[in-house]
């Protein structure tokens, strides 16, 4: 064991420096208890770094390649556009990489959100509404409640997304009351799949549900 003479203590482990006066240590050092946690090279600071860097690089070969071809700037507006969707969803992904259940949520709200923008800003075709923003509904709350029970989760881990998925699924519904949507079965499909996720919430998870209401909004 290690001493230090000025303070006249013992120091566990093997150090280089006394931890109370700095000064040099006597004596055999001893192996550290538990060994030392590494931080990982690629943490999520570093990948938004990088996928920020990408973004920048490549919306400034787009922009110089556009000019350089048309003299002006026009493309590559649609182009950085992408870009900047794609940068944000990602971002997300690495910002929740290890909650899962919440980078679903927060992706879905996202993705059918700049799905929406992109329609709006191209000319409003509807694909947004008609599609994306159903399809994106169903897949969510299937895969939140696929992802719960293969790891075996607490109802309270999960209960609150599979509620943010279920009444989220009835925007499509909305947009079909107020004649956005063209075609309209995929809308069909994810109201009714919304209604019996909120059935079977309500019904036999009622008093977790409730429960998980008061203690998120503190009722």
């Amino acid at each position: 064991m290690q001493q230090c003479r000025k303070c006249r203590i013992n120091v566990d482990g093997d150090k280089d420096r006394c931890p109370l006066c700095q000064g040099e240590l006597t004596g055999t050092p001893e192996p550290e208890m538990y060994p030392k946690i590494t931080e990982s090279r690629f943490g999520s600071d570093f990948l938004l770094k990088l996928i920020s860097f990408i973004a920048i690089s490549a919306a400034a070969i787009c922009i110089g390649t556009d000019y350089i071809i048309t003299g002006r700037i026009t493309w590559s507006l649609i182009c950085i556009g992408g870009i900047i969707c794609a940068w944000l969803t990602t971002s997300v992904g690495i910002a929740y990489r290890r909650r899962i259940l919440k980078n679903i949520t927060w992706e879905l709200i996202l993705i059918t959100s700049l799905s929406v923008i992109w329609d709006r800003f191209t000319g409003w075709r509807g694909w947004s509404v008609d599609f994306v923003l159903p399809c994106a509904s169903i897949c969510a709350v299937i895969s939140i409640f696929i992802i719960a029970k293969v790891l075996k989760m607490k109802s309270g881990e999960y209960m609150l997304y599979l509620i943010i998925g279920g009444f989220y699924g009835f925007l499509p519904l909305i947009c079909l009351i107020a004649g956005l949507t063209n075609i309209t079965y995929p809308t069909v499909i994810c109201t009714c799949l919304s209604v019996i996720l909120m059935a079977a919430l309500f019904l036999f998870r009622g008093k977790t549900t409730k429960d998980e209401f008061e203690r998120r909004f503190h009722l």
